[in-house]
């Protein structure tokens, strides 16, 4: 077990190689130098995706209950940005979620509520 330990720790301690150095058919050092090419409609192609995405984040942050509250979302595509709100239901004051993704690499570029 020690020696598994050791190991690991050796392996870590290595000073990865960047990915632009690498010749064609070498193999990478570190899995972290290992970059895979996006597919050309990005990571979130459609509404859909963006929603699943965004209800992962906003339930965690704000509860499942309160965000399915704000159903029907809002969605609309901007400049390779999905940008999802939440609705308010007639009678209720105060806010909705507002969140944007990154249509190319999912990665969340806005969020309020």
């Amino acid at each position: 077990m020690i020696t598994v330990i050791y190991c690991s720790l050796t392996a870590l301690a290595q000073t990865p190689t960047p990915t632009s150095s690498l010749h064609p058919g070498e193999i990478p050092k570190s899995v972290a130098d290992y970059r895979v090419p996006l597919p050309k409609e990005g990571l979130v192609p459609d509404k859909e995706t963006a929603i699943k995405i965004a209800e992962v984040i906003l339930f965690r942050l704000y509860g499942e209950e309160d965000v399915i509250a704000e159903r029907p979302y809002k969605v609309k595509e901007e400049d390779d940005i999905w940008w999802i709100s939440g609705t308010l239901k007639e009678g209720h004051f105060g806010s909705v979620f507002n969140i944007a993704i990154s249509k190319q690499t999912a990665a969340v570029l806005h969020l309020e509520h």
